[in-house]
């Protein structure tokens, strides 16, 4: 299933290749949960201790749950995660405090 996030994580496997893995800020683990109509179509897993992005339901450290629209827009920087956050179109679950350590990574994917 094709879908227009898949976009933001074209790019975020992009850019994750061009990261030094002796040399990364953030070394965490991320689970995506992209939504359509509120059920789960997609899940990706961003690894940022191995420096890899898979298309997976493995455990994370701190998992978002978002419409694909929502997460186009935040990939694209339409919309700041804070912002998805506080209008209750992102969960977190997890640890919450590590979305902000994953903002200025994806805001550099304009």
């Amino acid at each position: 299933m094709s879908l227009k996030s898949d976009e933001v994580f074209a790019k975020i496997a992009k850019r994750l290749e061009s990261i030094d893995p002796a040399n990364r800020q953030v070394e965490h683990v991320y689970k995506f949960r992209i939504t359509q109509g509120g059920k789960v179509v997609k899940n990706w897993v961003m690894d940022l201790k191995n420096v890899k992005l898979v298309e997976s339901d493995d455990a994370a450290e701190a998992t978002l749950t978002m419409e694909d629209d929502i997460m186009f827009a935040i990939g694209t920087g339409a919309l700041p995660a804070k912002e998805a956050m506080a209008q209750d179109k992102m969960e977190v679950d997890g640890q919450v405090e590590l979305i902000f350590l994953l903002e200025p990574f994806i805001a550099s994917l304009k």
